[in-house]
C-alpha cells in the first residue's frame, strides 16, 4: 500500500504555495476513511485494506482497527501531497526508493510464510517492519508534524505485536485472511510474475 502514494498524488495539485499545501494536507488527512479513500486509492489497494480491515475487526477492538486502516490513509495521504508538489529532497527521494524496495522485501517474505509451511519467522518480520518504520519517520520529519510520526509509530507498532502476528500467520481457526492477503499483496506490488530472486 505505500506503493499508492504515487498512483494518488497524481490527482493533487502540483505547484500550491506553502499555506495551500498545508491546507491540502489538512484537508485531505481528515477525509482519510473508507469512503474517500475508495475515491483516492484503486480497485487493488481498496481490496487489501478492505482485506487488512477484516482482519483487524476480528482481532481488535472495532475503534482499534478503525483508527490503524485511518491513520494508514492518513499517511498515504499526507506524503502523497508531499510527493506531488516536488517537496522531498534528492536525499530524501533516495529514502523513498529504499523505503520501497524494504516494502517488497517484507512482501516477499510474508508471501514465503504463506506459501512454505513452518516457515513463519517472528523476529524477522519485525525487524523488516521496523526497518520501513525508521526510513518513513526520517523521510517525513522535516516535513509533518510530531503528531504524523506518532500514527507511523501506532500503526507499525500494532503490526509488530506478536498477538495480532500470531493471529495471521499462526491461527488455524482463521486461515482465510493471509490466504486472501498475501495473493493480493504479491500481485499488487509484483504482478502477475513471480516476484525477483
Amino acid at each position: 500500500i505505500l506503493f499508492e502514494f504515487r498512483r494518488m498524488s497524481d490527482g493533487v495539485g502540483t505547484r500550491s504555495h506553502s499555506l495551500g499545501l498545508r491546507m491540502q494536507k489538512k484537508l485531505l488527512g481528515k477525509m482519510a476513511s473508507k469512503s474517500v479513500a475508495r475515491h483516492i486509492i484503486d480497485d487493488d489497494a481498496g481490496k487489501i485494506l478492505d482485506t487488512l480491515n477484516s482482519f483487524l475487526k476480528e482481532h481488535l477492538p472495532e475503534d482499534d482497527a478503525r483508527k490503524i486502516i485511518k491513520n494508514i490513509m492518513k499517511i498515504i495521504i499526507k506524503m502523497g501531497i508531499l510527493y506531488s508538489n516536488d517537496k522531498f529532497s534528492p536525499e530524501e527521494k533516495q529514502l523513498l526508493k529504499l523505503m520501497m524496495k524494504k516494502f517488497s522485501k517484507l512482501i516477499m517474505t510474508l508471501v514465503t510464510f504463506w506459501e512454505v509451511a513452518f516457515s513463519y519467522d517472528e523476529k524477522h518480520f519485525v525487524r523488516q517492519l521496523t526497518g520501513i518504520e525508521d526510513i518513513i519517520i526520517r523521510i517525513i520529519h522535516p516535513h509533518l508534524t510530531e503528531k504524523s510520526e506518532k500514527r507511523v509509530r501506532f500503526v507499525f507498532g500494532e503490526f509488530s505485536k506478536s498477538s495480532l502476528l500470531s493471529s495471521l500467520f499462526r491461527n488455524p481457526n482463521h486461515p482465510n485472511h493471509l490466504d486472501t492477503l498475501a495473493p493480493l499483496l504479491r500481485d499488487y506490488v509484483f504482478g502477475r510474475d513471480p516476484p525477483p530472486t
